[in-house]
């Protein structure tokens, strides 16, 4: 479990912001108290980030951070015992009914953005062109062998050893696999046939736990394979597959392609977007997500109410340009316009 308490210790203006400015966003109010927050890891680095900075924007506030897994933390936001929810996939309705039940409408704020990263470690293949199927076929438990035939069909210069493949999932309930899933089931349905979700009944491999854990297995095991936002992938030093999107080309999960890919995603007024899983566009990155932050339309404690909504507005401002440099995506106009308007939904 990784805690992130950050506490702004430097006086300064509020919405003051170190790095580059690309995005200003709305003046953000100050807000004084503490607010806590629990799930995603896939959102963990830049939040990291945007707590840092937002706290020496605004000094007096603190903004606690758990990365436990989306699952968690839609657990412990609808138990009432943090302010907030992060989740890489939106709630069921089962789990939305429970939370409205205790605290009335929630909202899903898309915050950011970023690629799922299929990262691996077989010794001298640094490049990996992975079709849909195959990626299927791997996580399914269907490859077996690195020197497969499917996956030297679409790597013939690469020098494939005949050794196992050694899967690295998720063993926690997490959005990102909700995410990564959805997409095998939208590709490849005939071959992953074991569904969709923050928990599914994994065919092959080894579990292990957040985005940092399945990383690290990762890393420690010559031939295996996992996925995980791209900033653990590079922070681990693990390179990463191409993956064939919808216009027939290989493309590796840089921020631009993600943002290429949500370009293709269709905005709803709820703002839970379901993601094009083979958008047309030739430079889109296809396993792309956006990433929400949960949390009450009238939370309970005004206090609490006005430094969320100022957290949550920098965050969809000037937090925005961290986005890049840590290897997420910033979310389009498209999204951010419509997320605004939400966080000025909350009741203070």
């Amino acid at each position: 479990m990784v805690v992130l308490c950050l506490v702004g210790l430097l006086a300064a203006a509020c919405g003051t912001n170190k790095n580059s400015s690309t995005t200003a966003g709305p003046k953000v109010e100050c807000a004084s108290g503490s607010i806590s927050g629990a799930g995603s890891t896939f959102v963990q680095n830049l939040a990291q980030q945007w707590i840092k900075d937002y706290t020496v924007a605004c000094p007096g506030t603190t903004v606690n951070y758990q990365a436990v897994g989306s699952g968690a933390g839609i657990q412990q936001f609808t138990a009432g015992t943090v302010d907030f929810g992060a989740s890489d996939a939106t709630m069921s309705p089962t789990e939305e009914a429970a939370a409205v039940a205790k605290g009335g409408k929630v909202l899903h704020i898309p915050w950011s953005s970023g690629g799922i990263a299929i990262e691996y470690n077989v010794k001298g293949v640094k490049e990996l062109n992975l079709a849909p199927a195959t990626v299927a076929g791997i996580f399914a438990g269907r490859i077996t062998k690195w020197d497969d035939p499917t996956i030297k069909a679409d790597n013939q210069s690469a020098n494939l050893p005949s050794e196992g493949i050694q899967v690295i999932h998720r063993s926690d309930g997490s959005g990102t696999t909700a995410s990564f899933t959805s997409y095998l089931t939208a590709v490849a349905g005939s071959v992953w046939t074991a569904g969709a979700g923050k928990d599914v009944p994994w065919p092959t491999g080894q579990g292990a736990k957040g985005s940092s854990g399945v990383t690290a297995a990762v890393k420690q095991a010559e031939g295996a394979i996992g996925y995980a936002e791209v900033s653990f992938a590079k922070g681990g030093a693990l390179p990463m597959a191409k993956v064939k999107n919808g216009a027939g080309n290989f493309v590796a999960p840089t921020d631009l392609a993600v943002e290429a890919a949500l370009h293709n995603d269709e905005v709803p007024d709820d703002l839970k977007i379901k993601a094009n899983y083979t958008p047309s566009d030739s430079a889109a990155y296809p396993i792309s997500t956006v990433t929400w932050i949960i949390l009450f339309q009238h939370p309970a404690d005004p206090a609490k109410a006005k430094v969320l909504k100022s957290f949550v507005s920098y965050a969809l401002g000037q937090g925005q340009n961290s986005a890049t440099a840590l290897d997420y995506a910033p979310l389009p106009s498209s999204v951010l316009d419509k997320a605004r308007s939400a966080v000025a939904s909350v009741q203070t």
